[in-house]
C-alpha cells in the first residue's frame, strides 16, 4: 500500500479521552477494549485486508478474522446471554464498531450478530436454535430489503409470497444493492405476504431459487454486492420473522439499534484520518520540511476533533435510548447515523487535503476511508432520507400550545418595560408574552 501508513493502536486514546462520559463503562472495560484492539490488530497483521488485497481475498480475510474473533470471545461480547452472548453492554460493541472502524470500515461485520439480530429477536426457537450458533461461530447474516423503487419505502416491496396447500410459502422477486451477498449464511426478507403486508423470514443463502448477480461497489468492496433473485424460494412458517405483517415494526425497532453501531464505525475510520492526518504533519515539521503547521491546518485539525468526538457521543446516546427500549431511540437512530457519516465523510475530506496528493492514491487508506465513508451515506438508510423521517417525527410530536417566551429584560426600569410590552392588548391576565405579529 503506498502512501501514508495508518497510526496503530490509537483508537483507545479517543475512548478514554470520553471515560467520564461513559458511566457505564468500568476501568476493566476499559482494559478488555484495549485487548480487542491489541488482537484485532494482530488478526490484521496475520490477514491483511488493505486495498491492494483482491475483493475475493479481502472477504475469505474477513470471514476468517470475524472467526477469530468468534474463536476469541469478542464477537459475542455484547449478544444477551439468552442469545449465547457474553452480555456486555451495547455500549461496549458501539465502542468495538469504532475500533474496527478506526482499522478498516471493512471490519463494520467483525463483531456482534448484526442483521441476525432480527432472528435472535423475532424468530421461533427452531431458527434460533439452527443460526444462533453459526452465526456466533463467525457465519455472516445478511438482510434483503431495497428494491428497484428504493430502500425507503418497504412498503411497497413487490417481492411477494404465494401460499401452498400445506402452509408453505413460495418467496419470488428481486433485491438490489444486497451487500455480504456471496458471504452470508442465512438472508432475512422482506416481502409481501399473501394478505398483502410486509412480512419477513430467514432464509438459507443456499436455498434452491436464490441467486445473485454481483456489481462491483466503488467503496464498502470487503463484502460482494449486488442483486439477489428469488424464484419461489421456499419459507416455512416457522422460519417467519415475528408474525404476519410486522415487516414495519420488526425493521424499525432493529434500525434503532443497528443505525447507532454504524455510526461509531464511520466516526471510526475518521478518527483513524485524523491521526494519520496529524502525524504526517508534525513528521514534516520535524524534519524541517515546514517551519511550522500553517493556522488554516491547525484549524481544521482542530475542528475535526470537536466534530469527531461529539458525533460520537451522540452515537453512543443512542445506542442507549435503544437497549433501553425508549420511544425516541427510532428518531435517534436516523438522525444520529445520518449526522455521524455525514460528519466523517467531511471531516475526512477536508483532512485528506491537508496531505496533498499521497492522499489520493488509489491504494491509500485514506482513499480507502473516503470511498467507504461515501457508501455509508447510502448503506443502511440514506442520510437525506433519514433526516427527512427524522424531521416528519419532530414535526408531527410537535406541541400544539406556544411557546412562552420570557419577560423582556428590563436593564432601565420599568418605562422600557411598558415600551418593550407595548402592544400586548388581548392577551390574557398574566400573559408578559410580547406581541410577535
Amino acid at each position: 500500500m503506498t502512501g501514508i501508513p495508518p497510526v496503530a493502536g490509537r483508537a483507545m486514546a479517543w475512548i478514554a479521552s470520553l471515560r467520564s462520559g461513559l458511566p457505564e463503562v468500568a476501568e476493566l472495560d476499559l482494559r478488555w477494549l484495549q485487548r480487542f484492539e491489541t488482537v484485532l490488530t494482530g488478526l490484521l497483521a496475520t490477514y491483511p485486508i488493505d486495498p491492494t488485497v483482491e475483493p475475493e481475498s479481502r472477504s475469505r480475510r474477513l470471514l476468517r478474522i470475524r472467526g477469530e474473533l468468534a474463536r476469541t470471545g469478542h464477537l459475542g461480547a455484547a449478544v444477551a446471554v439468552r442469545d449465547g452472548g457474553c452480555g456486555r453492554a451495547m455500549v461496549i460493541q458501539t465502542l468495538m464498531q469504532f475500533i474496527c472502524g478506526y482499522y478498516d470500515v471493512d471490519l463494520r461485520d467483525s463483531i456482534g450478530l448484526g442483521h441476525g439480530r432480527l432472528i435472535a429477536a423475532h424468530a421461533s426457537a427452531q431458527v434460533r436454535d439452527r443460526w444462533l450458533p453459526q452465526l456466533l461461530a463467525g457465519a455472516l447474516p445478511g438482510i434483503a430489503i431495497t428494491e428497484a423503487h428504493g430502500g425507503s419505502h418497504p412498503q411497497a416491496t413487490t417481492t411477494t409470497a404465494t401460499a401452498h396447500p400445506d402452509g408453505t410459502l413460495a418467496i419470488s422477486g428481486t433485491k438490489i444493492w444486497i451487500s455480504r451477498l456471496a458471504e452470508a449464511a442465512v438472508f432475512c426478507v422482506f416481502f409481501t405476504d399473501p394478505a398483502g403486508r410486509l412480512s419477513a423470514g430467514a432464509i438459507d443463502a443456499n436455498a434452491p431459487g436464490l441467486h445473485r448477480h454481483p456489481i462491483p461497489p466503488s467503496g464498502l468492496t470487503g463484502w460482494a454486492w449486488g442483486e439477489l433473485h428469488l424464484d419461489g424460494v421456499l419459507l416455512r412458517q416457522c422460519d417467519l420473522l415475528g408474525r404476519p405483517g410486522e415487516g414495519m415494526a420488526l425493521l424499525r425497532e432493529h434500525f434503532a439499534h443497528y443505525r447507532p453501531l454504524v455510526a461509531a464505525t464511520a466516526l471510526g475510520a475518521a478518527a483513524a484520518v485524523h491521526d494519520t492526518v496529524a502525524a504526517h504533519l508534525n513528521a514534516r515539521r520535524s524534519a524541517g520540511i515546514i517551519a511550522e503547521v500553517r493556522d488554516n491546518a491547525l484549524i481544521t485539525v482542530g475542528r475535526a476533533y470537536a466534530q469527531i468526538n461529539a458525533a460520537l457521543l451522540a452515537a453512543l446516546m443512542a445506542q442507549r435510548l435503544s437497549a433501553a427500549g425508549d420511544e425516541a431511540a427510532e428518531l435517534w437512530g436516523c438522525a444520529v447515523k445520518a449526522h455521524c457519516v455525514d460528519i466523517a465523510y467531511t471531516t475526512t475530506g477536508e483532512l485528506t487535503l491537508l496531505v496533498g496528493a499521497l492522499g489520493f492514491a488509489a491504494d491509500s487508506a485514506l482513499a480507502k476511508a473516503r470511498r467507504d465513508l461515501n457508501g455509508l451515506l447510502y448503506a443502511d438508510g440514506i442520510h437525506d432520507s433519514l433526516y427527512r423521517t427524522a424531521g416528519r417525527m419532530l414535526t408531527a410530536a410537535a406541541p400544539a400550545t406556544a411557546i412562552q417566551l420570557p419577560r423582556p429584560y428590563q436593564p432601565h426600569g420599568p418605562r422600557l418595560g411598558r415600551l418593550a410590552t407595548a402592544g400586548t392588548a388581548g392577551s390574557a391576565p398574566g400573559d408578559r408574552t410580547p406581541n410577535l405579529r
